[in-house]
């Protein structure tokens, strides 16, 4: 066959114009008729013959036309140039002379294009369509061309059954129905739902007795989609032996709850039939999640228990459990929730549970396999950012050896992180090495991941002529705990470098009715002039400290926790000579004591090289006179119970980290940060303050949450600690 060529000059003739539509941004269709034109042409747009590319022409026979007319023609060209710069000529490449056609100054809308098609190719149209679809499906996918496909299907695909019942699952959409038109097994839809976009369905078929002979029943899966729930499917094209057919979904069709939908796909595999690879895609389908607990009626000795599972708000969940498995059957175990799993197997945290033990050992099913065995078989985990969505069930999928996936469903419960946290060291017994683990891998990380909403002053009262612009003031944090004010007030009144400063009581809500009204009592009497902070999300004074300093404008803060008892009177001023001292750029601190005399901080010093450097309090336990004289000294970090500093330091850092259980790695922690950003700590020994702490845990949990805090910090810190100098 010779090739076809494109002259470089071609002699100017007459030329038709021809109607056109515009396909995405580089492609149009044109429409037209000549003598003969072969099924592939070469064409060349505006005129220039080096700017072509090859394309499938579209054909059907004219009957009532000239012989010049007598066949007429649809294809594809590239789009002319924006600005039309060129003649607006395409030139088709034939054996004998070039076809020049001059495109119409206006494209046609789509609709009324192919309205024209129509019209023109008369019986042809479909098969025509039908070739067009094949042309425009294979090509480059773009909005304005899966629109022309959309409305050309529903132009001529003919009724190929019905879709009844739909469901969502993770990955696919369950469907259901009858059609005549195609087997079981693979086959390539498009999706009609607004737009259009390809999918896959896998299908199996099963007799119907309601139906006319040749139709079937249907079910299966449709992956490979951009859709996710059913609700968006307007109908399903596919192209049958006989063109394109079009499965209409029922007007009274049943949409599931995705929870149902592996219960239906494992009665269709009953009833029905599929090729192989098929049937086993909807197995593997079937034996997902149906909210039943499958794992407690295996005849393996598999079984799985919950104690506690907790929704952390915002941060992930949180399970402790039990998983029975002496001949170690179970493979991995997921905890899921719609498209969200993790892998909790991989970051569980054993425990040994002697109950488990027990409560099985006496089973002649179950006894025998626990000979010679371990019984750890609890385990604590926490699953980070895996957060339920409304409706979606929580469930643990256990892979069992020779049986496939067995389900356990969870019935979680919602708390804020540190309250859900703190409930799982009442379980642990400090001295093991479960706690420590448990601590190590599971609380500090949850608490370190927990997004927890800073606490939010939500109401105040201002008593006497509060002067909240002052330019300082002092700040007091009360939490929870039973505080006596009187005292306090009083020592505060006899000072005569507080009393005429501006006072901020931040207290929680829950407990501000009983501590505002002696606030006020006790301000109006000793003509104190203060404002009572009602604060929402308060753990500790830490966090009261933080929506007092918020509450307030003062450049300089004095901040005192409500643990603190004041010792002398002076301390205020003293602290604040020193912070002046340093030009208002650093945070002063004084010496903090027991109650029996005996140093609770006197400055936290760095101490080590590099990796195993850290920060420490050199001085606690020592009794006071072990500091002697000093005078005002440059430390590590100060105390946040009680100091002087910068409002604006404190708000530029964010103010403390939420990320602890503790006040005290809170302070360290802030003092870091300030020191990081150029705000030294100072301590100033002269001056001393009382900080007695109620003991309000049990001590084997205030050590696990030592330890929690102590592992959080050195998550945070310890990189940073080994390059600080000092």
């Amino acid at each position: 066959m010779n090739e076809v060529i494109i002259p470089e000059r071609t002699m100017i003739s007459p030329a038709p114009t021809v109607a056109w539509t515009p396909l995405g941004e580089n492609a149009i269709l044109i429409m037209s008729a000549c003598d003969a034109i072969p099924g592939k042409v070469p064409v060349a747009v505006d005129g220039n013959p080096r700017n072509k590319v090859e394309t499938m022409a579209l054909t059907w026979r004219r009957p009532q036309a000239d012989a010049t007319q007598a066949v007429g023609f649809l294809c594809l060209a590239p789009a002319p140039s924006p600005d039309r710069a060129g003649s607006g000529a395409i030139l088709l490449g034939r054996p004998g002379r070039p076809l020049r056609l001059i495109l119409a100054p206006k494209p046609l809308p789509l609709q009324a294009f192919l309205a024209a098609l129509a019209d023109e190719a008369g019986q042809a149209f479909p098969t025509v369509v039908d070739g067009l679809l094949e042309v425009l499906l294979a090509g480059k996918s773009n909005p304005r061309r899966l629109r022309a496909v959309g409305m050309l299907l529903q132009s001529v695909a003919k009724p190929g059954g019905f879709v009844e019942v739909m469901g969502p699952l993770d990955d696919g959409i369950f469907v259901q129905g009858w059609t005549a038109n195609f087997a079981a097994g693979r086959t390539k839809l498009l999706v009609a739902h607004g737009g259009l976009s390809p999918a896959v369905l896998e299908a199996g078929t099963f007799e119907r007795d309601d139906l006319g002979e040749g139709a079937r029943g249907f079910f299966g899966l449709l992956e490979e989609c951009a859709i996710r729930h059913p609700s968006e499917i307007e109908r399903l094209f596919f192209r049958a032996n006989d063109g394109w057919r079009a499965l209409e979904v029922y007007e009274r069709h049943v949409v599931l709850e995705q929870i149902t939908v592996p219960g239906h796909l494992r009665d269709g595999l009953q009833r029905g039939t599929a090729p192989a690879p098929t049937a086993e895609k909807l197995k593997h389908a079937s034996q997902r999640f149906d909210g039943r607990d499958t794992i407690s009626f295996l005849d393996q000795p598999v079984r799985a228990g919950i104690d506690d599972a907790t929704i952390v708000e915002g941060t992930g969940v949180l399970i402790i459990g039990w998983l029975f498995d002496p001949e170690r059957l179970a493979g991995s175990v997921t905890l899921r929730s719609g498209t969200q799993s993790c892998a909790i197997d991989k970051i569980w945290t054993r425990a040994v549970r002697p109950d488990v033990t027990a409560a099985f050992a006496e089973d002649p099913r179950f006894g025998p396999a626990l000979a010679s065995r371990r019984n750890s078989h609890g385990f604590i985990v926490f699953a980070p950012k895996l957060l339920p969505e409304p409706g979606q069930p929580l469930y643990l999928e256990f892979e069992v050896e020779g049986h496939g996936p067995v389900f356990l469903p969870l019935a979680p419960g919602r708390n804020p992180a540190r309250r859900a946290l703190e409930r799982v060291f009442g379980l642990l017994d400090p001295r093991s090495s479960t706690a420590t683990a448990v601590v190590e891998k599971q609380i500090a990380p949850a608490l370190q991941a927990a997004e927890i909403a800073p606490p939010k002053a939500i109401e105040t009262h201002d008593i006497g002529r509060f002067n909240a612009d002052a330019a300082m003031g002092l700040v007091i944090g009360l939490d929870h705990r039973q505080r006596e004010l009187s005292s306090l007030f009083a020592l505060l009144a006899i000072d005569p470098e507080i009393k005429p400063l501006p006072i901020v009581v931040a207290a929680p809500g829950e407990s501000f009715d009983r501590l505002g009204a002696e606030a006020r009592r006790l301000a109006r009497f000793y003509g104190l002039q203060v404002r009572l902070v009602l604060v929402e999300g308060v753990e500790d004074t830490c966090d009261a400290l933080e929506a007092g300093v918020r509450a307030c404008r003062f450049q300089t803060v004095a901040l005192l926790s409500g643990a603190a008892q004041i010792r002398m009177p002076g301390w205020l001023g003293r602290l604040e000579r020193a912070y002046r001292g340093r030009g208002g750029h650093c945070v002063a601190s004084p010496t903090l004591l027991f109650e029996d005399n005996s140093i609770r901080w006197a400055g936290a010093w760095l101490e080590g090289e590099g990796a195993n450097r850290r920060v420490y309090n050199r001085f606690v336990g020592y009794p006071l006179d072990a500091i002697g004289s000093l005078g005002p000294m440059e430390v590590a970090a100060g105390a946040t119970e009680c100091c002087v500093m910068s409002r604006n330091a404190f708000l530029e850092v964010d103010g403390f980290s939420r990320s602890y259980f503790t006040t005290g790695e809170k302070g360290l922690d802030l003092c870091l940060k300030l020191r990081m950003n150029g705000v030294p700590s100072l301590w100033v020994p002269e001056v001393e303050i009382y900080v007695v702490e109620d003991a309000e845990t049990r001590p084997h949990v205030g050590a696990l949450i030592s330890l929690a805090d102590r592992t959080s910090f050195d998550r945070r810190w310890a990189l940073a600690i080994s390059n600080m100098r000092g």
